[in-house]
């Protein structure tokens, strides 16, 4: 389309040039309802030259005066020429009347047709008004291109003869040199006159732009059909998202909502995201979408038409199932997890048709973590899952419920015999050797097997029942296979109820203090006495001592238990010296857990002096075991016991833990001898040797030795044969109660 040569606003130009511009009839947007004037619409402009260029309201004066000389003229030409036919054609005595009754005559002739002509002029004079007033610029040309008329807000610069003139209707917009553009209608007249209409749409393109720039930075692609679906618009993100090219119609791209049909355009709800399907076309895989559908809408000639907005989820759709099965799954070895576990395990117990359940540990997981490091562990974890797969049967499934442990739940299953041997596949398929780059060796496995309903009511007891088949198959050493039975049953619920009741009896000290004398096996004198516990009410009855500690041991109990033995000796010791009776020396059995404790030495130099027991009358007895495995931890606060005055003995020595290195770095001050070298006496060659060794140790570093277990004559005097002359045993007295402890001799 062709433009116009303008020419800056502030130049003057000759005004019978002006350029005119006028607003399309098929301009849509509405007018501004401001016009901003030109510089020079509201003074004069001065040239070039210095001079000043004529103002719009002169300009209007000019044309007004021009109007009425040319009304006065053709009056004054109308009443000559009828002067002039009064004189030629009347009789001589007629001119005189006739021309004195011609002023009336043409004043009446000009009121009729001004009467007759004022509605035709007042609405020409409103509608000039309103033109005027208006923010329209108008410009109204002759054939041959030279200025008829114009609005006084005409302040378009002049072109000279413009470009259209001879040519058809047309509508452009034309841009200003400052900026602005105005919105230019051309309209041929019937008598070859060019009408042209201008508004600014400065502010109307200004926010085209604005909404232009939405429609295509808007990340979701907006798709505007007809009511057939086909399309009428599209954004770039449209495009982008069908391979670069608008789809033809809805049809042609197999759009597939996931729900229900709505009640908006083509079967979508109005104004709600709803999910669908792309179907896979082309090079374009599936895609899933979320599709907003507004209501029909008419455009101007009344067709209904519809606008889609779609966003591309497929990658978060896809992110989605890759959280879900990750929440269901073990992301290392590709088997489902525990929660997907517990799900099918529920789903067992209620199943009538029956089942079993296998637990399945790698025991040296942890070793292989230690010593060949993370990634070793992780391909071993790896292979175990692979492994499992391949031996169990279809309907089976297999789970990783973390850390080294497995487990298969097979379906349909009611003979023992056939659990058994899933369980046996399991186990030599883990048997293979595995190279993880320290040599080829099998891995080494616990299973555990239960069964239901032969061992279970409900998948909660599947569950236990098979967790203590495991815990029995790792006592026994893996490789192993234990099949859940009552005594197993039996041994847990035990466990359980000494967990719960030693919980309480630690909380309220509800122990016993057993007191076994130490005497000399010469003379039978008392030397001192080791304080046992014992726990009298426990779960159905007394309870010894070989079972709950270990269980305390493993609940965190024994620092609570260490305490309250502890308090209890040193009372009982102070209520013996206040006496005058009882032994001189009062041993306790303190735990390895404790004895790692730096504050233990400050709680017993407490309670040393709340009881008023001198510390050389206190002794604490080591496990040799403990100062075997953990001699550098514990030496510190044995040093500290020292320093307090504390005696020390070193518990079971001459067994297999024993070292000269724990005499030379425990500077104890009594060594008892282990009890199975006792057991041994006066037969055993073997026990007599490791009695006179560890006698003459003993004696060479005038440490004093303790025998305990000694229950014959011929055990005592075989020890006192090789120098052993403190004895503790069934020989000399039970443990017993305080104030059942019988009365010894005095020591010399």
């Amino acid at each position: 389309m062709p433009t116009l040569p303008v020419v800056p606003r502030n130049e003057t130009y000759p005004w019978n040039r002006w350029v005119v511009v006028a607003l399309s009839r098929g301009c849509r947007q509405r007018p501004p309802t401001a016009f901003r004037m030109g510089d020079g619409a509201a003074r004069g402009v001065t040239g070039e030259d210095g001079s000043r260029g004529l103002t719009r309201s002169d300009e209007a004066t000019l044309r007004g005066y021009r109007r009425l000389a040319l009304v006065g003229v053709t009056l004054v030409l109308a009443a000559a020429v009828a002067a002039l036919a009064a004189v030629l054609l009347l009789p001589a005595d007629s001119v005189l009347p006739a021309l004195a009754a011609l002023p009336p005559a043409l004043a009446a002739f000009l009121l009729g047709a001004g009467f007759m002509a004022w509605p035709a002029l007042r609405q020409a004079v409103l509608l000039r008004e309103a033109i005027e007033r208006a923010p329209i610029r108008y410009t109204l040309l002759r054939p041959d291109g030279t200025l008829l008329d114009r609005s006084a807000a005409h302040d378009l610069p002049d072109a000279g003869a413009p470009a259209g003139v001879e040519g058809p209707d047309r509508d452009y917009d034309l841009v200003l040199p400052d900026g602005r553009t105005l919105r230019v209608s051309e309209r041929r007249l019937a008598g070859g006159e060019v009408a042209r209409l201008a508004v600014d749409v400065t502010a109307v393109r200004a926010a085209e732009r604005r909404a232009r720039a939405i429609h295509e930075n808007v990340p979701a692609a907006i798709w505007r059909l007809d009511a057939e679906g086909r399309t009428l618009s599209a954004n770039g993100r449209l495009l982008d998202l069908f391979g670069g090219t608008a789809p033809g119609s809805l049809a042609e791209v197999g759009l597939h909502p996931c729900g229900p049909a709505g009640g908006g355009p083509f079967g979508l709800p109005v104004g709600q995201e709803a999910e669908a399907v792309l179907p896979p076309g082309g090079t374009l895989p599936e895609r899933r979408v979320i599709v907003v559908a507004s209501s029909w809408l008419e455009d101007e000639g009344g067709a209904r038409e519809a606008v889609l907005m779609l966003q591309d989820i497929t990658r978060r759709h896809l992110a989605e199932a890759r959280a879900a099965h990750l929440a269901l799954h073990d992301p290392l070895t590709g088997l489902p997890n525990r929660a997907r576990f517990r799900q099918a395990l529920a789903e067992l117990g209620g199943d009538d048709s029956g089942g079993a359940l296998i637990l399945a540990e790698l025991c040296e997981l942890r070793t292989v973590n230690e010593s060949l490091g993370l990634l070793a562990g992780d391909a071993m974890l790896r292979e175990a899952g692979e492994r499992l797969c391949s031996v169990i049967r279809p309907s089976d499934i297999a789970f990783r419920l973390g850390g080294s442990e497995f487990a298969v739940i097979a379906r349909c299953l009611r003979d023992g015999v056939a659990a058994h041997a899933i369980a046996e596949r399991i186990g030599s398929a883990f048997a293979r050797p595995l190279d993880l780059g320290s040599g080829a060796a099998p891995l080494r496995t616990s299973i555990g097997l239960a069964r239901m309903p032969e061992d279970a009511a409900d998948a909660g007891s599947l569950h236990r029942a098979a967790a203590l088949a495991l815990a029995g198959a790792r006592r026994a050493g893996g490789p192993a296979i234990c099949t859940y039975d009552a005594a197993l049953g039996e041994s847990f619920a035990r466990r359980r109820a000494l967990r719960e009741g030693l919980r309480a009896a630690a909380t309220k000290g509800a122990f016993q203090l057993a007191w076994q004398p130490q005497v000399d096996g010469r003379t039978g004198a008392l030397r001192g006495a080791e304080a046992l516990i014992r726990w009298p009410n426990g779960p159905g009855g007394p309870v010894s001592p070989g079972e709950f500690l270990p269980v305390a041991e493993a609940m965190g109990l024994m620092p609570a238990i260490d305490a309250w033995v502890l308090e209890e000796t040193l009372r009982q010791k102070a209520a013996w010296m206040a006496a005058g009776s009882g032994p001189e020396v009062v041993g306790v059995n303190i735990s390895p857990l404790t004895l790692r404790d730096p504050g233990f030495p400050a709680r017993v130099s407490s309670s040393l002096a709340r009881y008023g027991v001198d510390a050389r009358w206190l002794e604490v007895e080591i496990p040799e075991v403990v100062a075997a495995s953990d001699i550098d931890s514990i030496a510190p606060v044995l040093h500290q016991l020292i320093a307090y005055g504390v005696r020390l003995s070193l518990d079971d020595f001459g067994g297999g833990s024993s070292a000269l290195a724990h005499l030379l770095r425990l500077p104890v001050d009594q060594v008892k001898l282990d009890r199975s070298i006792v057991a041994g006496l006066p037969s055993g060659e073997r026990e007599r040797a490791i009695l006179r060794a560890v006698a003459a140790l003993a004696q060479g570093m005038e440490i004093p030795l303790l025998a305990e277990g000694v229950e014959t004559e011929a055990q005592r005097d075989a020890l006192l044969s090789e120098g052993c002359f403190i004895m503790q045993g069934w020989l000399f007295g039970r443990a017993v109660l305080a104030e059942e402890l019988p009365a010894y001799p005095a020591a010399s």
